[in-house]
């Protein structure tokens, strides 16, 4: 009976758990729009910040992973860019580059790296 016990232990761990810190890109978007009967023009400017959407791939695809505000309570720092993303430790060591192009597969990919450690 310790033997079953013993077994069910080793293979029914909780999953590591770790925590990202994301840093934001902030991006300003401005739309413009102009009447062609009229002479008005309207440009808004926008901040379009890339961090909630990274977390937000995160959360429905990577349940070893969660967020935290704070750089340095983090056990990775993740800094997306077009094409890319780096993953570091906090005192900026490179762990992991990931060359995906879009969104999905650079969450697979990072996720596929944190769990593996």
């Amino acid at each position: 009976m310790r033997i079953a016990y013993f077994l069910l232990a080793v293979f029914w761990q909780t999953p590591a758990h770790h925590t990202i810190f994301v840093v934001d890109k902030v991006t300003q978007v401005s739309t413009a729009s102009n009447q062609t009967l009229g002479t008005q023009t309207q440009v808004i400017q926008q901040d379009h910040h890339s961090a909630p959407v990274v977390m937000a791939e995160f959360s429905k695809k990577c349940p070893a992973v969660s967020f935290t505000q704070y750089r340095s309570a983090a056990d990775f720092i993740l800094q997306t860019q077009p094409g890319g993303s780096t993953l570091t430790d906090p005192k900026g060591s490179v762990l992991y580059v990931s060359p995906a192009k879009n969104l999905g597969n650079m969450v697979k990919d990072v996720c596929k790296f944190i769990t593996s450690r």
